[in-house]
């Protein structure tokens, strides 16, 4: 066996530990309240939902074999094998670029070292789904580039309606192939062909349900998208969600490979007009398109961390290609030396950020309270089902419904809880969610309810709550410990007896003042 194939098959090795790694992984941390969310939306399976497209829920139904094993290992099957898969596209991508199979499956093994990647692989959000659909789409793109081959076409219409089946941003695929046919004088023809039309259909018929759910339900979601997006704010405002924009991405993918994906997708515009490679011009698009949006979107409203995730798909391919051309293009060894310790160094520094990040909730090396953490959100909730359940039992007699003031909590209390019963969430005193198609708290009048408060966001229950109800009594304020008895949270417990039903409004279906 030669020296290659013994690096090829050590690289291949990599893949698969890493693999079981993260399936070990996935048992071993609490759902965060994200995941118990769209575990609820797969236990209500529907065309759409109020917060997103569906696939995230089918997804989940399909990997717990419709609510038959709940465990989180059934839950988050599908993020280990995502994230595998996703290395398996970057090398196929690359292997099919340049024909190169070490430095191809060497690239696709280093995608692991990305932070936020690693995060996703443990995790099942509807990110995951979106990044595995458009990067599928991206692939797709060049093969129909590097064969000439139309029929292509009708496969990335499929793939194009499952990534906007799984979030709204893959509409940018509409506008990222619209304009690499612009800027490929090669595939500008295809605007006259039937091809990317038929494939612009097959996308729509695909999404159709989401369409015909909003439409049957006033368009909400549409409506709630729109109200994240904001509104325009002045220079400071956006020169403050800019630099937060590019300093989280840079925490996220880490500050080295951040930089060299960067350049590279300004380097892979410039080269691919100049030279007119198509290679060039889609992975760019692809990458470049989405991340000035995200930059406009700077001027009305702060951008969260993990929304440009699927772009760095085609832009770390990008980056690989134009590292490879650098170092060909340098004829000095010593700069040659320099360049493979600087990317040895990103990756290290990636691999290092990644380690930190798994390592804080348990064994915490950055001096932050435990619940001022973002590290909060994925510690307690097993712990805080089984102190819901003592009072639960302790109060068997009033024969209590759940609720949460937010519908993270009431998501987690219906995983963590035993029984995993059906909670509530009383929307209007915070953003309106899927629980708002659930509640339907007119048939509840008369009925005891649990209500549970984490102090966070609000140290004491709503005088317009308890007036609903005969009597709001405080029965419990537990403090939630980590393994080294420091709190992660504080949570309020409340018995509201004999429900009311006396402002209906705020028991309405959409009736926060925050869509």
């Amino acid at each position: 066996m030669n020296k290659n194939k013994k690096i090829s098959y050590s690289l291949i090795a990599a893949l698969i530990i890493l693999f079981i790694i993260r399936l070990i992984l996935i048992t071993k941390v609490d759902l965060i309240p994200e995941e118990t969310y769209y575990w609820q939306w797969s236990r209500h399976l529907s065309l759409s939902y109020y917060d997103m497209s569906p696939m995230v829920a089918y997804t989940i139904a399909l990997t717990t074999f419709f609510g038959k094993f709940n465990s989180p290992f059934f839950v988050r099957l599908a993020a280990p094998v995502i994230s595998l898969l996703l290395s398996v596209f970057v090398f196929i991508a690359l292997k099919k670029i340049t024909g190169k199979t070490l430095p191809s499956l060497l690239w696709a093994v280093l995608l692991n070292a990305i932070p936020i990647f690693n995060v996703g692989s443990i995790l099942i959000v509807y990110g995951n789904l979106q990044m595995l659909f458009f990067s599928l789409t991206i692939l797709l793109l060049l093969y129909l580039i590097l064969t000439g081959k139309d029929y292509y076409w009708y496969f990335i219409g499929i793939f194009t309606g499952l990534a906007l089946l799984s979030k709204y941003t893959a509409v940018f695929i509409y506008l990222i192939i619209f304009i690499f046919l612009i800027l490929s004088k090669k595939y500008r023809g295809h605007f006259l062909k039937k091809e990317p039309y038929l494939a612009f259909l097959i996308s729509v018929i695909l999404f159709a349900p989401v369409i015909i759910w909003n439409y049957f339900n006033d368009f909400v979601s549409l409506r709630h998208i729109l109200t994240l997006s904001g509104g325009y704010q002045n220079f400071s405002v956006f020169l403050s969600n800019l630099l937060l924009l590019f300093g989280s991405q840079a925490g996220i993918i880490s500050p080295f490979i951040f930089i060299i994906i960067l350049v590279s997708i300004f380097l892979g515009i410039y080269f691919g007009l100049k030279e007119r490679n198509d290679v060039y011009i889609a992975l760019s698009t692809a990458s470049l398109v989405p991340l000035l949006y995200f930059v406009y979107q700077c001027t009305k409203t702060t951008v969260q961390p993990n929304w440009p995730v699927f772009l760095y798909f085609p832009a770390f391919l990008l980056s690989f290609l134009m590292t490879v051309r650098l170092y060909y293009h340098i004829k000095s060894d010593k700069m040659k030396k320099i360049m493979v310790y600087f990317y040895a160094v990103s990756f290290l520094t990636g691999l290092t950020f990644s380690v930190i990040i798994f390592m804080e909730p348990y064994y915490p090396l950055i001096n932050i309270k435990v619940n001022k953490s973002p590290v909060r959100n994925i510690l307690g909730w097993k712990k805080t089902g089984r102190e819901i359940d003592k009072i639960l039992t302790m109060h068997k007699k009033d024969d209590l419904l759940i609720a949460g003031r937010r519908f993270q909590i009431a998501s987690e209390l219906a995983y963590y809880v035993k029984g995993r019963p059906q909670t509530y969430s009383f929307n209007y005193f915070i953003r309106d969610n899927e629980y708002s198609f659930w509640n339907n708290f007119k048939d509840k009048k008369g009925r005891n309810f649990l209500y549970v408060i984490d102090t966070k966001y609000g140290k004491h229950i709503e005088k317009k709550l308890c007036l609903n109800f005969k009597n709001c009594s405080l029965i419990e304020k537990l403090d939630i410990r980590n393994k080294n008895n420091k709190n992660i949270r504080t949570i309020k417990v409340y018995i509201l007896k004999d429900f009311l039903y006396k402002d209906k409004y705020i028991f309405g279906k959409f009736s926060s003042m925050e869509f």
